[in-house]
């Protein structure tokens, strides 16, 4: 069980790594592509704001995950495995935005006709949008399996009989008091 345990935060990490470093990509992507259409005179920006803003909030999402899996009880992770699939979902919404992009053909991208208007070249920054995209889906989808996973690990770990430690509010503990069941 602790084995298993182990190797579960240790995939997760790697994980949350990777999507803290795809989201940073996709906001300096995103960022790009919305300053070329405001240049551009292109409205409306939806192709590039909605993945903008889960981008932010899966920097945010990633950096408390890391935290919450050193300090933090299964009630939290319990929380962040919600977390990820409202960003699975997100990023999902933000594939379906995006998905007159998703063409291995340039001239058929609707974003590299739209900036190769204004001048710019964008036709692998286009495909490489498209490509986090689906990752970060499917690395939000993977982590939130996870972290419901390891939050029941560590439920069942801490209710083996014979053990009896009462949790206090977010998981640290309080002082073995004994078992109150025992009379």
């Amino acid at each position: 069980m602790v084995q298993r345990s182990g190797t579960i935060k240790s995939s997760l990490w790697a994980i949350r790594t990777l999507q803290f470093c795809f989201a940073a990509i996709l906001i300096g992507i995103f960022a790009w592509f919305h300053n070329r259409l405001y240049h551009g005179g292109f409205y409306p920006y939806e192709v590039t704001d909605v993945p903008l803003g889960f981008s932010v909030a899966a920097i945010f999402i990633s950096v408390l995950a890391i935290f919450a899996a050193v300090a933090l009880g299964e009630d939290a992770l319990v929380f962040l495995a919600i977390f990820d699939l409202a960003l699975f979902a997100g990023y999902v919404a933000s594939a379906i935005v995006y998905r007159h992009n998703f063409n291995v053909s340039c001239g058929k991208n609707e974003l590299v006709r739209l900036i190769g208007a204004t001048g710019e070249s964008s036709c692998n920054a286009v495909r490489l949008g498209a490509a986090l995209l689906i990752l970060q889906c499917i690395l939000f989808f993977i982590s939130a399996i996870l972290t419901y996973r390891l939050a029941g690990n560590r439920r069942t770990a801490t209710t083996e009989p014979g053990a009896y430690e009462e949790k206090g509010r977010f998981g640290f503990r309080k002082r073995n008091q004994g078992n109150p069941n025992a009379v």
